[in-house]
């Protein structure tokens, strides 16, 4: 028998019960998505803290495979120098290389929801809550069933509004 452990691996298991909340397959923390979006697009989803962490994560939701490229090949010294970011140009490519529940959305309804969801996301980081529930209820109005979005509004409608000075935008996670 094998056990395995370290930070990695706990961290992997928080992300993986965030799922839940965030209505995703899957989410990967920022170390998973520089190493891999030379091939897949992801989405900021925001930045969380989980059960058994003290720090911040920043997580992402990959989207689809970027269509004409091989997996990707990186080295832990290439990956320290590329930059996650999500790509707003979603490619013209057939249904295979599309993720998860974005397997049925027409393209440009991708582009436009993670253009709505990140516009929300910066003004709820930013404590703008009437900007960025209305960026969010646009995203739903294109896919009511998509669960960052959900959770944000929800958010937003809960009253996680800024204190005076401790507002950071984290999205916390205080369950396993």
């Amino acid at each position: 028998n094998y056990t395995v452990l370290g930070d990695g691996v706990n961290l992997a298991s928080r992300l993986e019960a965030a799922n839940k909340p965030f209505g995703t397959v899957v989410l990967v923390a920022e170390s998973t998505c520089t190493a891999a979006q030379v091939a897949y697009a992801f989405r900021t989803v925001g930045n969380i803290t989980v059960p058994g962490k003290s720090s911040v994560v920043s997580v992402y939701e990959p989207l689809y495979r970027i269509p004409g490229l091989p997996p990707p090949q990186i080295s832990s010294s290439q990956a320290s120098i590329i930059t996650p970011q999500m790509t707003e140009e979603v490619p013209e490519s057939d249904d295979e290389n599309v993720l998860n529940a974005w397997r049925t959305l027409p393209k440009p309804t991708v582009k436009e929801l993670t253009k709505n969801y990140h516009e929300g996301l910066r003004h709820y980081v930013a404590g703008d809550f009437s900007k960025a529930e209305r960026a969010f209820l646009e995203g739903a109005d294109i896919v009511p069933d998509d669960g960052p979005t959900q959770l944000l509004l929800q958010l937003c409608r809960e009253g996680k509004r800024p204190g005076t000075s401790t507002w950071d935008g984290v999205i916390r996670f205080e369950h396993k």
